[in-house]
């Protein structure tokens, strides 16, 4: 099935140590990667990417079979090939000083000292170079170089938690490595020192720490993959909301649903590991959530059914699916990929997108993916799991809400009619109920919801995406 292009692209990363800002709470990273890619840019030549990246012209021909060295075009990518990156010098070298460049990363690129490069060139001001300066680089005996130091350019739309996904590190060893008061500001054109991490690790009995997907996105379910040295008791909160993990045996995994409507930025998540002995260890990561590109619906509601928004029966109707959605399940009930609700499904809204109704203000957004169809169309749970409501809602109309175990829930909302009662199991295939236009509905279709520790998530991205 396609999806729309309104839907934000997930990348996948098995993998990956997000954004921390605790020098103590950086995760151990995987080796550097051998290539990154280069988007060329107005006024851009090979000579001048080569130079940015710290790799020769003919790098860079050769890694991207280019005809022509004098030719290259904006927008074209280019392969950078990291693993031919000059070594350290080992005798005095003259660098040319380029846009955004300062002393601290310079000295940094070449395994020096600011105070070094300022002696050697009789610099007064360490604050101020100038592009194009030619400076001497002396090298210091003794000195240790950052183990696989790349220079990144940043490029239109980056934001330091994509950089760091990039290169297989974290936002906090690069926004240490170039002296940033402020992670969440960078500038395209600005040059980046990315360092290795080989002296970074997790406080014991922290092991490992690893999201899926990589980049964490509005709307998104989020895998958080927790490996300690020892068994533990191990709890969390994400948000300020609680986060229970499965597993054991120092491998532990939990479910985040992030909501479609939480402001993009750093958000704390929490761990709390108890072992056998009664020790208690705390761990804070820094992860970036990153906007999702949802569009706005502007709904006007037929005669008869604006009454249904009252805010009473609002609140009434919330209490009755908090209730539902507040069981908590510690089985894992489902399998693998979930199945779409629907035979040859026709997506008509997807889910996250802003909505106005009547001319109103977009202040709320579509919790589900609405799917189109006849009356009467047969609607079929997509995972195994045990029914929970099955009731005609004055909002919601007729709606069956499916407990897969684990926090994980599916609704659906404004059937004809419902095949399931409370208490039935079900598996991937059965019969819940009919496709209807009861309660607030405007048309004939299916809502289908899905929602992970009681926030609705994309239930799309289920069936794309197998979730342990």
């Amino acid at each position: 099935m396609q999806r729309s292009a309104c839907r934000t692209s997930i990348v996948l990363v098995a993998v990956l140590l997000l954004a921390s800002l605790y020098p103590f709470t950086a995760a151990a990273a995987p080796p550097l990667q051998s290539q990154i890619e280069h988007i060329v840019r107005p006024g851009e030549t090979l000579f001048r990417i080569a130079q940015d990246y710290g790799v020769t012209v003919d790098d860079l021909v050769a890694a991207n079979n280019l005809t022509d060295r004098d030719i290259i075009h904006v927008g074209q990518r280019l392969i950078v090939p990291l693993s031919t990156v000059s070594p350290l010098p080992t005798h005095p070298a003259d660098y040319l000083v380029q846009l955004g460049d300062t002393l601290s990363l310079i000295a940094q690129r070449f395994g020096t000292t600011v105070e070094t490069i300022a002696q050697a060139n009789g610099i007064v001001n360490p604050n101020l170079i100038i592009v194009g300066q030619s400076l001497t680089i002396p090298i210091t005996q003794g000195a240790t170089p950052l183990p696989q130091t790349a220079i990144h350019v940043v490029q239109p739309g980056e934001t330091l938690a994509r950089i760091a996904l990039r290169y297989n590190t974290t936002a906090w060893g690069i926004a240490q490595a170039n002296n940033l008061s402020n992670p969440n500001v960078i500038y395209v054109g600005q040059r980046l020192v990315i360092p290795g991490l080989e002296e970074t690790a997790l406080n014991p009995p922290f092991t490992g720490l690893l999201f899926e997907p990589a980049i964490i996105t509005q709307g998104q379910t989020i895998i958080v993959h927790v490996s300690t040295d020892r068994d533990v008791a191990l709890s969390g909160s994400f948000d300020g909301r609680l986060v229970r993990f499965s597993g054991g045996g120092e491998a532990y995994w939990a479910l985040i649903g992030i909501h479609a409507m939480l402001e993009p930025g750093l958000y704390h998540l929490e761990l709390t590991a108890v072992d056998a002995g009664g020790n208690t260890t705390r761990f804070t990561q820094i992860v970036q959530v990153e906007a999702g590109e949802y569009p706005t619906d502007y709904i006007t509601l037929p005669p008869g059914k604006s009454d249904l928004l009252d805010p009473d029966l609002l609140r009434q109707e919330r209490e009755k699916l908090a209730a539902a959605f507040g069981i908590y399940n510690p089985e894992k009930l489902w399998n693998g990929l979930f199945l779409m609700p629907v035979q040859n499904p026709r997506i008509t809204s997807l889910f996250g997108s802003r909505r106005s109704y009547d001319g109103g203000p977009a202040n709320s957004y579509h919790a589900g993916t609405d799917f189109g169809g006849d009356e009467g169309t047969p609607v079929y749970a997509p995972a195994s799991g045990v029914v929970v409501l099955a009731e005609e809602l004055i909002v919601r109309g007729n709606a069956v809400i499916v407990d897969h175990g684990l926090g994980v829930f599916t609704g659906y909302w404004h059937l004809s009619g419902i095949a399931v009662e409370v208490g039935q199991p079900v598996v991937p295939g059965s019969l819940l109920g009919y496709m209807g236009t009861t309660g607030l509905s405007t048309g004939t279709h299916l809502h289908w919801e899905l929602r992970v520790g009681g926030i609705p998530v994309d239930p799309v991205q289920w069936t794309e995406e197998s979730f342990p």
